[in-house]
């Protein structure tokens, strides 16, 4: 099982667009879990469900299994780790493995073909147990100085804290979203992305598309609800792209 993270520590730079529709792509050919680790919940409401009140994915961190988290979506061969909305991870002591430990105790990977996480906008305990075991990391960056600055401190600090992990991640790229090409600064900010971070690890971007921001009112994901849409074919192209780079 491939496990992919997206992560980035600001919040609206399309984090969860990203998680929902790359999950929902892959469940078209493969078996894919969806593990939503952000308590807002927008990847669960993406896919047609809601964070649990009580119970939850995050329930994890306090001894529960991952499954018991699980609910179906609108894709067959998608399932969905569903969020906690009220979990506050400051509030328990847990390792940076346990959910490493969680997927390897259920054999979970002997059911799925990926794994797509969806991490809070923080650098905390959760986002440091997704990176463990993680095959590779997806940064989204919105084409703003910020989004720049914001792109390298994650970078920094995702390849620190796996350096001397047992798996080190193989692969961490920066997805351009929210693009316009005809829009200067937006290019100036691509240029400076693919100086500072190489070519081979900015993907295409993402460009500006209604249908986008108009998934989460349906709940279904533009790979699957409007696949003639600009937002669809970006999103095909980034997911062959990652495919590529994980071999």
């Amino acid at each position: 099982m491939k496990q992919i993270v997206i992560s980035n520590r600001k919040g609206g730079s399309g984090k969860s667009t990203t998680a929902i529709n790359l999950a929902s792509e892959l469940s078209k050919e493969h078996q894919v879990l969806l593990i939503d680790l952000d308590t807002q919940g927008h990847s669960s409401i993406g896919v047609g469900s809601e964070p649990f009140e009580s119970g939850g994915c995050h329930k994890v961190f306090e001894g529960e299994a991952l499954s018991q988290s699980f609910v179906p979506t609108i894709s067959e061969n998608l399932t969905l780790a569903a969020a906690s909305m009220f979990f506050d991870p400051y509030s328990s002591n847990f390792k940076t493995d346990t959910l490493r430990e969680a997927i390897t105790k259920e054999r979970l990977e002997e059911f799925f073909d990926f794994c797509v996480i969806d991490t809070p906008p923080t650098f905390d305990a959760i986002l440091k147990n997704s990176l463990v075991g993680a095959d590779c990391v997806v940064i989204p960056l919105i084409p703003h100085p910020l989004g720049i600055i914001g792109a390298q401190q994650i970078f920094r600090a995702i390849y620190k804290s796996t350096l001397n992990s047992k798996k080190p991640i193989s692969y961490i790229g920066i997805l351009p979203t929210m693009f316009n090409f005809h829009i200067k600064e937006h290019k100036e900010i691509l240029d400076q992305a693919i100086n500072i971070f190489g070519k081979d690890r900015v993907f295409e971007p993402i460009t500006n598309d209604m249908s986008l921001s108009k998934q989460f009112y349906t709940k279904i994901p533009v790979v699957l609800s409007s696949e003639r849409s600009r937002g669809a074919r970006d999103y095909r192209n980034f997911t062959n792209s990652l495919l590529k780079q994980l071999g």
